[in-house]
C-alpha cells in the first residue's frame, strides 16, 4: 500500500526546486554556545525534503532564519531518494521530525505520521487564516489540519512573443477560455522555411484539467468518475488541440515542455511552471511573457492549484514543540517574502504585501506580466482516490484518450469504456 500511495504522490511532485543537496547536512555551527546564552537545551530538528533544495536556498530560507530566532536549534535535512523513501525511513524508525510533500498529505497519513496540528499551531501563534484558504484545503485530513502550505509553483500560460510576431498573431491575453487558446494555437502552428512551429504543448491531459472539479476516481468509494460532462469537455478540447496538424506534442514529461519552449524555441505556448528555466533562457535571447491561465466555459475564471509543497510534524517526533517553532519561522512573512522576492515562489500567505514582492529581485521578470499568476480563482479542491495515480488505472485511461485522439473512438465511447474497464479492474487493484 505504501508504494501505491507514494507513487501517486510522486506523479504530482513539484519540479520547481533544483536538486543540489543530498543526504543530511548540519546547519548551525555552535548550537551549544547559542544554547548557553539562551538557557535552552541544544536540539537538532530534522526536515524530510520531498524535493532537494539548492545550497543557497537551504541557507537563506531555512538555516539562517531559524538560527536568527532560535539559535539553539540545529537543522538537518534528509532528502528523498534511494534508501530514504518515506516507507523505508518509517520501517527503520528514523523518519525526520518535519515532513514535506507535494500536494497530497494523505500519503503520510497512510504511514501513521500525521496528526491534528491545531494545538501546536496555537502554541506558536500560527494563524491558519494567514494562509490562502484554497491552499489550506489540501492540508486537511478528516477536517483536521495535518500540515500547512510552504510554497506553490507560479503556473501560468507562458508564450514566445517572437513566434506570435512572426505570424502577426495577437498575443495571448488574461481571461481567455481554452477555446481561445486553441484558436491561437491553430494560427501559429505553421511550417516556415522547413521549420515546424507548434502552437501549444499541453504536456498531458492531466495538466489541462486544472479548473474542472474532476478526478479519475471518487475519494470515498474509489469508483471511477470518468463518464461525465466535465471529462467530456476536457477530452474534446484536448483532442482538438493535439490534432492540429503540426502541433502533435513531442513527449509528455515536464522536461519535454521545458525543452520545447526554452531549448528548441519551436513552441509558441506552454501551460506549466517553467519559470526556473527562464532566467538563463532570457539571457540567451528568449523573448517571452505570460498570461493568466485559461478557464473552461461554465467554470469562468477558475484555475488549477498548481504544485504546492506542504510541511507538517511527524506524529512520533521527540521534538514536537521545537519542530513547530521551525515551521512558524518558515511560515513567517519574512521567509515567505524572501521566497517570493528572491526565488520566485508563489506565496502561500494571503498577505498582499508578500504577493507584491514576487520577483522584485529577479531581473529577468522586470517588465513581464507577473500579476498573471495571481489572476483567476483557485478552483475548489476536489480530493481524489489514493488509487487515482495507480499505473493500471492510468494505463486504461490513457489508452482510451489515445483512441480518441487517433479517431478510433468518439469522446463519449472512449470515456464510457474507460469508466467501465477501470470499475471492473478496481477490486484486483485494491487487493495488490
Amino acid at each position: 500500500m505504501y508504494k501505491k500511495v507514494f507513487a501517486a504522490a510522486a506523479v504530482l511532485t513539484a519540479l520547481w526546486m533544483l536538486a543540489a543537496c543530498s543526504g543530511e547536512e548540519k546547519a548551525a555551527e555552535n548550537p551549544g554556545e547559542a544554547a548557553a546564552k539562551t538557557g535552552e537545551k541544544p536540539v537538532t530538528v530534522k526536515i524530510y525534503q520531498w524535493v532537494a533544495v539548492s545550497d543557497d536556498q537551504w541557507q537563506q530560507l531555512f538555516v539562517e532564519p531559524v538560527r536568527k530566532k532560535y539559535p539553539y536549534i540545529t537543522l538537518e535535512q534528509v532528502v528523498r531518494g534511494k534508501g530514504s523513501n518515506p516507507d523505508e525511513l518509517v520501517a527503520s524508525g528514523g523518519f525526520p521530525d518535519i515532513f514535506t510533500i507535494a500536494n497530497d498529505v494523505r500519503a503520510y497519513t497512510s504511514l501513521g505520521l500525521t496528526q491534528d496540528m491545531s494545538q501546536l499551531m496555537k502554541q506558536e501563534n500560527v494563524d491558519v487564516s494567514r494562509f490562502d484558504p484554497a491552499l489550506v484545503e489540501r492540508s486537511k485530513v478528516d477536517g483536521q489540519i495535518v500540515a500547512f502550505p510552504f510554497y506553490s509553483s507560479p503556473t501560468a500560460l507562458y508564450y514566445n512573443k517572437d513566434i506570435f510576431d512572426k505570424f502577426a498573431v495577437p498575443y495571448p491575453q488574461d481571461g481567455m477560455y481554452w477555446e481561445d487558446v486553441i484558436n491561437l494555437a491553430k494560427q501559429v502552428t505553421k511550417m516556415d522555411a522547413g521549420f515546424q512551429y507548434k502552437g501549444l504543448h499541453p504536456q498531458s491531459i492531466f495538466a489541462m484539467k486544472g479548473g474542472l472539479p474532476i478526478d479519475l476516481l471518487d475519494a470515498k468509494t474509489d469508483e471511477p468518475t470518468i463518464n461525465n460532462d466535465q471529462w467530456k469537455q476536457l477530452l474534446t478540447l484536448y483532442t482538438n488541440l493535439v490534432t492540429i496538424p503540426g502541433n502533435e506534442p513531442k513527449g509528455g514529461a515536464f522536461a519535454d515542455v521545458v525543452n520545447a519552449f526554452v531549448k528548441d524555441k519551436n513552441t509558441a505556448m506552454v501551460i506549466s511552471n517553467i519559470m526556473p528555466s527562464l532566467q538563463e533562457a532570457s539571457k540567451n535571447g528568449l523573448n517571452w511573457d505570460m498570461a493568466q491561465l485559461p478557464s473552461y466555459k461554465g467554470y469562468d475564471g477558475l484555475k488549477g492549484l498548481g504544485d504546492t509543497m506542504y510541511m507538517g510534524i511527524n506524529k512520533v517526533s521527540k521534538h514536537q514543540e521545537d519542530a513547530m517553532k521551525v515551521l512558524s519561522v518558515l511560515a513567517s512573512e519574512e521567509v515567505q517574502t524572501a521566497m517570493a522576492k528572491k526565488y520566485g515562489y508563489y506565496p502561500v500567505l494571503a498577505s498582499q504585501a508578500v504577493k507584491d514582492a514576487f520577483g522584485a529581485e529577479m531581473d529577468f521578470l522586470q517588465g513581464k506580466n507577473v500579476q498573471a499568476i495571481y489572476k483567476g480563482r483557485i478552483a475548489p479542491y476536489v480530493p481524489g482516490s489514493m488509487y487515482s495515480g495507480n499505473a493500471d488505472v492510468r494505463k486504461i485511461f490513457n489508452g482510451k484518450v489515445a483512441d480518441a485522439v487517433a479517431g478510433k473512438k468518439d469522446v463519449n465511447t472512449a470515456l464510457r469504456e474507460a469508466d467501465e474497464e477501470i470499475a471492473k479492474l478496481m477490486p484486483q487493484i485494491k487487493q495488490k
